[in-house]
């Protein structure tokens, strides 16, 4: 993934932030979606009272350009409980106003008459599954009763709001359908409470108020983790597309490397059929090493054992060249052989084997023989001085010729001796 890619998803996550502090700040704070019922709305108000249940009291109702009022004259008789009541009517056609946005009512009202300190409020919602348009009484009541300050508005949350117990034994609601519901609100009453005295009494509504948010906390939150959702799956999304951008540039690479080792591989083989020295330390090369054998046998191998190997290893080499480069590297290469040189016979050989892996041939030499030259050796080695002030150390493996053993299989007794010492800690010699 490029930077520029990087630096702009750091800055999305930046601004998704203060978004997401910003909308949950602006949703407790603000967003807020008021509906107002007031002396100029349009909605059909008329009075209510209890004459058409048998009873005596007479309301009426008047409207100027400051409140609603409903005057009541509540009396007593046969009808055991006297009311009068505003309403406000949405509808008369069962499609209502949907409350269920809104979480509180705020009332501006003033009520007078004697001992008149509560109201009741009705939320009435139609459901088709229990309403019916020829019967007015049967849209489902949401109720509650209170006492408004004198003088003041007075905020009620619509969660206090319950189902009318008498209007579900009344109607013989089912138990399932007796839940509070504002979905479908086609009226509001505004009316005396179930105790009150006989008299006069007057309610006078400045102003009704639905307040709630546009956006509620549950959908702001869901917003939120949506965006978050999205911009996962993008980063996500784009890593991955780096991933596989990346893994096509190393597979690549890698093929590159392959048919430049191929090609490598074919000049070495040419090269070695004309070259037997390696040109960098002067040692043999393997080419060089079969004419040596060759040399010393003046045909088969002999039988009879009499003949040693060493393999010696310089000690993290790989470290000289990545902290010093390859010239440095290069460098201790050769005085390594140049050391190496001085300490063996003429008769030996000194092969460059691979990288910074020597062999050295000793022929008609004895196992501790060998190790002598191998103890001597790796001294050498750490008392030796070498470029840019290095302290350099190797490990050898050290193995003698059996009777009739293969040189291949002499070979590979030392160079697994040469990896015992290295498991072992280094700067040591160990027999194969």
């Amino acid at each position: 993934m490029s930077n520029r890619t990087i630096n702009f998803l750091r800055i999305t996550m930046i601004i998704l932030m203060v978004l997401s502090v910003g909308l949950l700040l602006w949703q407790h704070f603000g967003m807020t979606r008021i509906l107002r019922i007031d002396p100029q709305t349009p909605y059909q108000v008329k009075s209510i009272d209890d004459r058409t249940q048998g009873g005596a009291s007479i309301g009426t109702f008047a409207k100027n350009k400051e409140a609603l009022q409903l005057q009541c004259d509540l009396k007593k008789n046969q009808y055991q409980w006297p009311f009068c009541e505003m309403s406000i009517e949405f509808s008369n056609t069962g499609e209502g106003i949907d409350l269920s946005e809104f979480d509180r009512i705020v009332f501006d009202m003033d009520l007078r008459g004697p001992e008149f300190k509560k109201v009741r409020v009705y939320l009435r919602n139609f459901e088709s599954d229990i309403s019916k348009l020829d019967d007015p009484l049967s849209p489902k009541v949401n109720e509650l009763e209170f006492a408004p300050p004198a003088g003041e508005t007075f905020s009620v949350p619509l969660k206090y709001f319950r189902v009318a117990s008498w209007w579900i034994d009344e109607k013989n609601i089912p138990i399932f359908s007796t839940d509070m519901r504002l979905d479908n609100v086609t009226q509001i009453e505004i009316a005396t409470p179930g105790k009150v005295q006989t008299g006069l009494h007057q309610i006078e509504l400045k102003s009704l108020e639905f307040h709630g948010k546009w956006l509620s906390l549950t959908q702001v939150l869901m917003m939120i983790v949506m965006a978050w959702l999205v911009f996962c799956f993008v980063w996500l999304l784009m890593e991955l597309l780096a991933y596989r951008e990346r893994d096509q540039v190393k597979r690549a690479r890698m093929h590159e490397l392959e048919t430049i080792n191929r090609v490598l591989e074919i000049q070495a083989e040419v090269l070695s059929n004309k070259i037997q020295l390696d040109p960098l330390t002067g040692a043999l090369n393997r080419e060089g090493l079969r004419d040596f054998l060759l040399q010393q046998w003046q045909g088969e191998m002999p039988t009879s054992a009499g003949m040693s190997v060493l393999f010696a290893d310089l000690d993290y080499f790989k470290r000289i060249n990545d902290n010093y480069g390859h010239a440095v590297g290069d460098d201790v290469l050769r005085q390594f052989a140049q050391l190496v040189q001085s300490e063996i016979r003429q008769s030996d050989g000194l092969v460059r084997w691979g990288g910074e892996e020597f062999l050295i041939v000793c022929p008609n030499t004895q196992l501790d023989q060998a190790v002598r030259l191998a103890e001597k050796l790796r001294a050498s080695v750490a008392n030796a001085q070498w470029p840019s002030s290095i302290m350099l150390t190797c490990s050898c493996g050290v193995a003698t010729r059996a009777q009739g053993e293969e040189f291949s299989s002499l070979i590979e007794r030392a160079d697994a001796a040469l990896y015992k010492a290295k498991d072992n800690g280094r700067n040591r010699v160990e027999l194969g």
